[in-house]
């Protein structure tokens, strides 16, 4: 069944100095959206994060750091599906409106996420919409 969230593998440019991550680039996004936030969430063992939704906001989120279990829920049609991700997955997972989506760190390590939103949060007018799966 076709989900609406999408996971997408990134290839890593690498060579003698390291790496390089291309996360998300103008060709992947489609022409009326905006990017307009972008924030590491470091989160300690065992927390979770998320349990929400939104009705305009897309969210792009990659680990960069530790193992994170992701739980979506589709609104529309109820499907569920949980992802386990690492930074070693090289995966981006893009949230669209009406996903429900929470995470949690499944490890010792802390783990880092980064997350790119199309919507900056503004306090009073934060498009999320609470709902716990996680």
């Amino acid at each position: 069944m076709k989900t609406p969230w999408e996971i997408y593998t990134i290839k890593p440019f690498k060579d003698c100095r390291g790496s390089l991550k291309k996360v998300i680039m103008k060709s992947q996004i489609a022409n009326e959206e905006e990017l307009e936030e972008a924030y590491l969430l470091y989160s300690n063992s065992k927390s979770i994060r998320g349990n929400h939704y939104h009705k305009k906001t897309i969210e792009y989120f990659t680990v960069v750091s530790g193992t994170a279990k992701f739980v979506l829920k589709d609104l529309k049609t109820g499907v569920v599906e949980e992802v386990e991700v690492s930074e070693s997955d090289n995966l981006v997972l893009k949230i669209p409106p009406y996903v429900v989506h929470a995470f949690r760190n499944e490890k010792e390590k802390t783990l880092v996420i980064l997350a790119i939103s199309t919507r900056e949060y503004r306090k009073g007018d934060t498009d999320s919409y609470e709902q716990k799966i996680l």
